[in-house]
């Protein structure tokens, strides 16, 4: 079916329902949200994002999601029978281990015949291709940064940001991937005059090398944009005659609104006729704030059904399990995700996290992996009021992207070091916080040198404070997709080759 089409007619539960009243045609738009949604294989469900995803352990330390071997292919038949269309990885380009979990995922999926498609989760880079491609991938999700910060930190203009986004583009056509999706990364934090600037500029490119996309992202990665302001973007990319297949929108969950979001999105693509695949992820959990898990999409379309109807819950629950309907193996749909659902509970307990509510909801108070450029833009602001200037600002909010807010701002962030998307920052913050001082750089060395790993952590450069905190955030993040998860104490042992809480000052 179109996936603009809405339901042919009433659900049961409406049959003899006045169609003049407004809660009707509202309710008809929501239910048809249902086939709608199974049309397009119910969205992108992005592993990748749960992988950073950041909690309170037992002991009261923030350290990342974890899932091993076993959990990401049961996770993945899960989604085979489920019927999700796309599961989004990482790139892995500079980490061997990720790399590696990749190419055996994708080849194992191969071999079972399991039918989602996997997609690449890689920047505008050579490198991220390079990787994309060796391990498999045909579906590319490429992104880049366009907000101001961005523009600064990578010292480039929007112009020359769109020349690399439609290089890039035209390099993963000729290198045979399939489907390739463009995605301003910080959509919402790019002015709507650069993000016209943005997507001209690309339209030429692309027009120009005879090159199309597949999709257009568009990312809410700190859940604070409004359903008119996703609205104006859209008008931007019909007013420049971009064409594409399907709009991907990643909406998080900073202020716990991305699950009214989500329905308000779809509902305006719905009735645009445009196919908006949204962003799942485990729980509802990620980065900092998760974008929606399948099951919370599939209940907040529910609970809004509720809302309009309550008094007709056990209709509108019957409603919704027949059109989801049956699996292959004649078990519910909606039994299975919420099986599924169990099962990353399980996996949560088993590593420890502790959640006060539902993950979905706004942690951002305890939650401290802090990768969004909201906290950029914070940490540069910040910067400028304690005396920084021109670059030196730049950098401080550019370190913050990379894992969480600068000492300067704690209060609002305690950053994760036992965490997939670990940072510079992160380490800053710990070894600064433990007073711990720099080891000589002979030693440091010495130490590093006999580790696996030696060869990606590039010791031949000068081992000043932000090389050693660099090499300890490679550290931990390869540590982490080898051993499947790393804890609090170990990204400390990691932490203690190159600094020394003995204080053995250099």
């Amino acid at each position: 079916m179109s996936v603009s089409a809405m339901h042919a007619a009433p659900p049961a539960f409406l049959q003899h329902d006045n169609p003049a009243e407004e809660r009707f045609r509202e309710a008809c738009e929501l239910f048809g949200l249902f086939d709608y949604l199974r049309a397009q294989g119910f969205g992108v469900f992005s592993i990748r994002e749960s992988l950073q995803a950041v909690g309170e352990c037992r002991d009261g330390t923030l350290q990342g999601f974890a899932l091993s071997d076993d959990d990401v292919w049961q996770t993945l038949c899960h989604l085979d029978a489920l019927g999700v269309g796309v599961v989004e990885l990482p790139a892995w380009p500079a980490n061997p281990y990720g790399q590696q979990a990749n190419r055996q995922l994708l080849e194992r999926a191969a071999a079972a015949r399991l039918r989602p498609t996997f997609a690449a989760h890689a920047r505008c880079h050579p490198d991220d291709l390079a990787a994309a491609r060796a391990a498999g991938f045909r579906r590319l999700h490429l992104y880049i940064g366009t907000s101001p910060i961005k523009q600064a930190t990578t010292r480039r203009t929007i112009g020359e940001l769109a020349h690399q986004a439609g290089a890039t583009i035209v390099a993963a056509r000729a290198a045979g991937f399939t489907t390739v999706r463009i995605s301003t990364e910080d959509a919402f934090r790019t002015t709507l005059d650069d993000y016209r600037a943005f997507y001209a500029a690309l339209q030429h490119h692309l027009a120009a090398t005879g090159t199309t996309v597949d999709g257009i992202g568009i990312p809410d990665t700190v859940g604070v944009a409004t359903i008119g302001e996703l609205g104006q973007r859209i008008a931007v990319l019909r007013e420049l005659g971009i064409t594409f297949a399907f709009l991907e929108c990643h909406i998080h969950n900073d202020i716990g609104n991305a699950d009214r979001m989500y329905v308000d999105t779809l509902l305006l693509a719905q009735r645009l006729g445009i196919r908006m695949v949204p962003d799942l992820a485990i729980l509802g959990i990620g980065e900092r704030n998760g974008t929606i898990g399948l099951s919370s999409l599939l209940e907040a379309i529910y609970r809004r059904l509720i809302a309009l109807y309550p008094a007709r819950m056990p209709e509108i629950r019957t409603a919704m399990r027949v059109t989801l309907g049956t699996l292959d193996d004649g078990e519910l749909f909606v039994n299975r995700y919420r099986d599924m659902d169990a099962g990353f509970y399980r996996i949560l307990s088993r590593t420890g996290f502790v959640f006060d509510r539902s993950p979905f909801s706004a942690n951002t108070e305890v939650d401290g992996s802090g990768v969004h450029a909201d906290t950029t833009m914070r940490a540069y602001r910040l910067a400028l009021a304690h005396g920084h200037h021109g670059q030196a600002a730049v950098d401080a909010g550019n370190r913050a992207y990379a894992g969480a807010l600068p000492p300067y701002d704690m209060p609002l962030r305690v950053p994760a070091l036992a965490c997939t998307g670990c940072g510079r920052s992160n380490v800053r913050y710990w070894r600064e916080r433990l007073g711990w001082v720099p080891r000589a750089a002979a030693v440091v060395r010495t130490a590093l040198a006999g580790l696996p790993e030696a060869a990606f952590l590039e010791l031949e450069r000068p081992l000043d404070d932000e090389a050693r905190d660099d090499v300890v955030a490679r550290l931990i993040r390869l540590t982490a997709a080898r051993d499947h998860g790393i804890s609090h104490a170990r990204a400390l042992e990691l932490l203690g080759l190159c600094y020394d809480h003995d204080h053995g000052a250099v």
